[in-house]
């Protein structure tokens, strides 16, 4: 037999793989918070479908149907290829402050029915709420008598409990929540008050009580060990104290918090609060007329389409103005008034024009597509500059090449951005240039939507250069925003 000389004594091949990089974060994933007890021990649940929550939690739990309403609608998170987490913790719901009327005997029914011009003033959380002229000739029931009462627009919940009392309960929760019915002063017609009718001297009144438990916040923190969720939702029913807790906790993070307002008055004090204290990342949706359970099925509806963008197609990023909530019924307070007020507090509203069920979304320092664009922007350039640095098999450079190579990273996602509509072109940059080149800055913007620059890489002092750090990278970008009313002028000549 010959022998031979290996062929890898003159040529040497090895074959490497590159290595794995990281994959995006899907800020369409929302964590759905429960305090309701699920029926298994599993610790949590990832779920695709309706039906996942409710094999876990039962067809009646508020945790199924707001899992139901998260993949009810056309588009969807799944839309976006999200996921719900729900995540259990041990919390009470904060209450809200009700009082109870003597029971509606047959004798006040016939009282009643003598009032064409009652008058009625109701505490509500410290305000006095004065209703007039109220006509009871045609009531023959406490049914009958609880739908005229309803009908006359105030600020809290009604309803018939023991069968013949009439409850009225506040829509704000907590220790400040409280209501009474008060004997009306200067009134014109009949007072309501008195004891031939409500009797408010023999009323039943109880004050909220205070959610208790695991805060909203120490459960982010504690799902956060489970996986990556973009959006989050509860089905925990807080005062306006917690409710601002959980959003301070959430503007830290990389989430969107989305929660309910069931009080008219609540859109100014809970919606001012949150914009002035810049608890942007915080979408609030009024739904005032149903109850919790509506409102909380509401903002799970809301929070689905607006989770729903697909940043991997073209044009699919989305706003929440003048979008339908599939199952949900308008909300039938809203009038001027109260858009007027949403608007100046940023909280969205879901309202009616001319027979459309439409959302009016408003700015609280960010419009809600604001919130969950930069989201989604934020966790794909860290995926991108991770992943240059993570898939190569020898090393960046500490050169400007390889500081290139990060800032195209950058530009691939801002690419992807305008493809999406999240990035906008042919825009102006209005303010003063912040860093970098005047006119490079300002044509970048316009041509591109972003303009991307760092010093360079010879002017990096020596102590970052030892850590191995890249030269701070600068970016600016131009939102494309999104166009939601407008005026219009015509000039007529005869």
């Amino acid at each position: 037999m010959t022998r031979t000389v290996p062929l890898s004594y003159t040529i040497n091949v090895s074959i490497t793989t590159a290595p794995a990089g990281l994959g995006e974060f899907n800020t369409n994933t929302v964590c759905l918070f429960t305090n309701e007890q699920p029926l298994s021990v599993e610790p949590y649940i990832w779920a695709v479908n309706a039906q996942d929550a409710i094999n876990e939690y039962g067809t009646d739990s508020l945790t199924a149907k707001m899992a139901q309403a998260l993949f009810t609608p056309v588009p969807n998170l799944r839309s976006g290829n999200g996921q719900v987490l729900i995540f259990p913790y041990t919390a009470t719901d904060a209450t809200p402050g009700s009082t109870t009327t003597v029971a509606i005997t047959d004798s006040v029914i016939t009282a009643l029915k003598l009032v064409f011009s009652g008058d009625l003033t109701v505490t509500i959380d410290g305000t006095d709420y004065t209703v007039s002229e109220i006509n009871f000739s045609q009531i023959n029931t406490v049914a009958d008598i609880v739908s005229i009462l309803k009908n006359q627009y105030l600020d809290c919940d009604i309803k018939i409990v023991e069968t013949n009392k009439i409850q009225f309960t506040s829509r704000n929760y907590g220790t400040t929540s409280a209501i009474t019915l008060k004997a009306t002063t200067a009134g014109t017609g009949t007072d309501l008050y008195g004891s031939s009718y409500f009797d408010g001297a023999n009323q039943i009144s109880v004050t909220g009580a205070v959610q208790t438990g695991t805060t909203l916040a120490e459960a982010i923190a504690q799902a956060e060990e489970v996986g990556y969720f973009g959006g989050v939702l509860t089905t925990q029913i807080m005062d306006n104290a917690g409710i601002e807790a959980a959003a301070t906790a959430v503007q830290a993070k990389d989430h969107v918090y989305f929660e309910g307002i069931q009080s008219l008055k609540n859109i100014g004090t809970l919606g001012g609060a949150i914009k002035a204290a810049g608890l942007k990342k915080t979408r609030l949706l009024a739904k005032t007329d149903e109850g919790a359970e509506v409102s909380k099925i509401a903002v799970a509806t809301y929070a689905t389409i607006a989770q729903s963008s697909n940043y991997s197609g073209a044009d699919t990023a989305l706003t929440m103005n003048l979008k339908e909530l599939t199952g949900i019924k308008p909300d039938g307070n809203i009038n001027s008034t109260y858009y007027n007020l949403a608007k100046e507090n940023g909280v969205d509203i879901y309202a009616t024009t001319e027979g459309l069920s439409c959302v009016y979304s408003f700015d609280n320092g960010y419009y809600t597509d604001d919130a969950t664009n930069l989201l989604w922007l934020k966790k794909a350039i860290e995926v991108a500059m991770f992943n240059v640095l993570r898939k190569t098999n020898t090393k960046i450079p500490q050169t400007e090449t390889g500081v290139t190579s990060l800032k195209n990273a950058i530009s691939n996602v801002f690419e992807q951005g305008v493809r999406n509509g999240v990035v906008g072109t042919g825009l102006e940059w209005n303010d003063s240039i912040p860093f970098g080149q005047p006119d490079d800055f300002q044509r970048n913007i316009k041509e591109k939507g972003y303009y991307i620059y760092s010093l360079p890489i010879a002017q990096q002092s020596q102590a970052e250069r030892e850590e191995r750090i890249a030269p701070l990278v600068q970016i600016a970008i131009k939102m494309s925003g999104a166009i939601h009313s407008s005026n219009v002028v015509v000039q007529v000549q005869r």
